[in-house]
């Protein structure tokens, strides 16, 4: 099961003003947005709901919008049959809410063989941050995180960790923790980790330009692996990065998908809503 049809995103969800309803065991979120409409969210299900029983659960909701997210394991043309089925009856929502495309490590091989797919560039990194005295500790402060995001942010950090509080307290008990990079005890980066069903979630990561001269964000990710791998994790999910196949959307994004591509893991790729656009 992914995290958003965890126990614990649907309790994090709710928190921040969300309706949750059950279909075929899928969680969907649904919230009214003024001069928008009602809006139904169906993020990462484990099979997609039989539109039959979803379609008057949806009017019965009074829902006007609605945002389907599928696993990276639903085949395309089902989805694209079962997105056109729900279009005769709601406006289907063609910006996506989750990445379309991300990158997986496989935790499963030993340390040594995980750090030896790195680029050469990220183990000369991690290297160079060691010998430049960065130290990476554990932490369960959360401001602190938000702190360093919205100094690698700058304007934006603010919107970056919207809500970042409020997931913490729904996670942190067994599901989550943060790592936080410092050189000389002076805080230099961090990363928000969630761990559910056997995958660790690169959530929420930021450096300072201190940090980043230093490769603090570079060493983190190397520890954040370790620490996964040992709690059990056998995949670590880098979130999001840039997709090609919608060249227009997040174009920010393509700075930190290099990033991401550095430490050797598997691109997955999420099935698009026909209503997208697509190259």
């Amino acid at each position: 099961m992914e995290i958003q049809q965890s126990p614990q995103y649907k309790k994090y969800i709710a928190s921040v003003g969300w309706n949750i309803i059950t279909v075929d065991g899928v969680q969907i979120f649904i919230k009214h947005i003024p001069l928008i409409g009602t809006l139904a969210k169906i993020q990462r299900p484990e099979v997609l709901p039989f539109l039959p029983k979803l379609i008057p659960i949806l009017q019965k909701n009074h829902v006007t919008i609605v945002a389907p997210e599928p696993r990276s394991s639903q085949n395309q043309e089902e989805f694209s049959k079962w997105i056109k089925g729900l279009s005769k009856f709601f406006k289907i929502y063609k910006n996506p809410f989750l990445p379309t495309k991300t990158i997986c490590v496989d935790l499963t091989p030993t340390e040594e063989m995980i750090f030896n797919k790195f680029s050469e560039a990220k183990r000369r990194a991690v290297r160079r941050a060691i010998k430049l005295g960065v130290s990476v500790k554990e932490s369960r402060n959360i401001k602190d995180l938000i702190y360093i995001k919205g100094k690698s942010a700058g304007l934006f950090g603010s919107i970056t960790t919207t809500w970042a509080d409020t997931m913490w307290r729904c996670f942190s008990s067994n599901n989550a923790t943060i790592l936080l990079a410092y050189h000389n005890n002076v805080l230099l980066g961090g990363i928000f980790l969630i761990f559910y069903d056997s995958v660790a979630y690169y959530w929420i990561a930021g450096a300072t330009k201190k940090g980043k001269k230093l490769f603090a964000p570079t060493l983190l990710v190397w520890e954040a692996l370790k620490l996964e791998k040992q709690r059990g994790a056998t995949q670590f999910d880098f979130i999001g990065v840039f997709d090609e196949r919608i060249p227009k959307e997040n174009t920010s994004w393509k700075g930190f998908t290099k990033f991401k591509e550095g430490f050797g893991g598997t691109t997955v790729y999420y099935p698009l809503s026909t209503s997208m656009p697509h190259k």
